[in-house]
């Protein structure tokens, strides 16, 4: 007899295992340590959030813009999170790099909109996975008066939380933004599916258990009116 609490133990099992195989095919994956070419992406979705901001240092003069997406056709999960931001040089030094912190512990797809306009030559990001840069090169960078296409970092994030962002042309100006609130890992997601079937295998025992006790109860109470009545055949 399957009970009302098996069936829903069954199915968060199922969903937990459904969490742990997201498809990863149609993703650009920027892993821990790497550097990937940006991809075309399209940001979207309802608004959660937006903030603007300037970086002023002796050699930068830069505005900046930063919106958070929940984002239904989000490489990850629909309704995760888009970051997604945009520099202006307003003067000083061409611009050769800007970073966004902190995404440790979360899944990122990597690109621009519209692509092809003023891309960076490469995305990186640092070893632990905290810093995420998006690079140009010395012959192609953000000269004063230009703009950069929207820098998109699409996450498996459903929140999110204080971050910072920065400009660099050699030195490093910082500002004030948003990122991703950190996710469990995939192995703590495990845990947690492991945890849940051998729940499931104990109560599946103790309903068996239970069952055949009250089997042998009424078995034994048969036995015994047989013999009390007996005697009168």
């Amino acid at each position: 007899m399957v009970t009302g609490s098996t069936k829903l133990l069954l199915r968060l099992t199922c969903l937990m295992a459904m969490a742990l195989l997201v498809p990863l095919s149609h993703a650009s994956v920027l892993g821990n340590g790497t550097s990937v070419p940006p991809s075309p992406l399209f940001p979207g979705g309802t608004l959660q959030i937006s903030t603007t901001g300037t970086i002023i240092t002796p050699t930068l003069d830069v505005s900046y813009t930063e919106w958070v997406y929940a984002d239904p056709n989000n490489t990850w999960c629909k309704g995760c999170l888009d970051f997604v931001y945009q520099f202006t040089n307003n003067g000083g030094d061409p611009n050769e790099r800007y970073t966004m912190f902190n995404f440790a512990t979360v899944r990122a797809d990597v690109g621009t909109n519209p692509f092809g306009m003023h891309d960076p030559t490469t995305i990186d990001r640092s070893l632990n996975g905290p810093v995420i840069g998006f690079n140009y090169p010395a012959s192609d960078q953000i000269s004063p008066g230009q703009t950069t296409p929207l820098l998109v970092i699409e996450t498996n994030a459903l929140h999110y939380v204080p971050g910072f962002v920065s400009a660099q042309d050699g030195t490093a100006g910082f500002g004030v933004g948003y990122s991703p609130a950190p996710v469990p890992e995939p192995s703590s997601l495990a845990l947690l599916g492991s945890g849940l079937a051998a729940a499931g295998v104990l109560l599946r025992f103790r309903l068996h258990h239970r069952v055949g006790f009250h089997a042998g109860v009424r078995h034994g109470r048969q036995h015994r009116f047989l013999r009390l009545v007996q005697p009168f055949h």
